[in-house]
């Protein structure tokens, strides 16, 4: 019964949607029907601002901290059961009882669980990301990649099969986002403007 109940809440807090509720309170503007509309840290910044976007950040790293501090503090030993608050949590995220069964990526509060869960495969996929970008040049469709890397490199530094289905059900679930979702990172020129930047001061030492 007590798993029953803290899953709902894992659910819950997942599902509270910090990037609308700072964009609203701090610049009066709906974020799903602003930018890309998208419920995440990209499009918080761009459309309400820093502060929206800080409390949007600390508002989905808190997502991977909240579902894991339940299932340590009160399932104490048993791992599979954090695994699954924090994959409802995630699910939380994704499609959010609150915005009608919409919700954001879920990627923030994604690799900063994996950070505390496995900070080896996070760093692992990390640099795989890294070096793969850099030799696509920026080609944003690569960052779709490491999701496919993610239960792989799970298994192969924890050994562990739950973990494991774990990691494939959250890529799967990031893969689905990020597929239904318009890409921030695309729609704002991220690093289209970051390049021109560089390009501007190379020309002009």
């Amino acid at each position: 019964m007590n798993i029953i109940f803290w899953s709902i809440i894992a659910y819950l807090y997942g599902a509270i949607p910090y990037a609308y509720l700072a964009t609203y309170l701090i610049r009066g503007k709906r974020l799903s029907e602003e930018g890309t509309g998208n419920i995440g840290v990209t499009n918080a910044f761009k459309i309400g601002g820093t502060a929206a976007g800080l409390v949007t950040v600390l508002g989905e790293i808190s997502k991977a901290l909240v579902p894991i501090g339940i299932g340590r503090y009160f399932f104490a030993g048993t791992f599979p059961v954090t695994l699954l608050f924090v994959f409802l949590a995630l699910m939380g995220t994704s499609f959010s009882i609150f915005l009608k069964g919409k919700g954001g990526k879920g990627s923030t509060a994604a690799w900063n669980s994996l950070l505390i869960l496995s900070p080896y495969s996070f760093f692992i996929l990390l640099l795989l990301w890294t070096a793969l970008f850099k030799l696509s040049k920026g080609n944003l469709l690569i960052k779709k990649i490491p999701l496919l890397f993610i239960p792989p490199v799970i298994y192969l530094v924890e050994r562990d099969w739950v973990f494991t289905l774990f990691g494939l059900l959250a890529g799967m679930l990031l893969y689905l986002n990020n597929y239904r979702r318009k890409d921030d990172f695309a729609y704002y020129k991220v690093f289209q403007q970051k390049s021109g930047m560089e390009d501007a001061g190379t020309l002009h030492p």
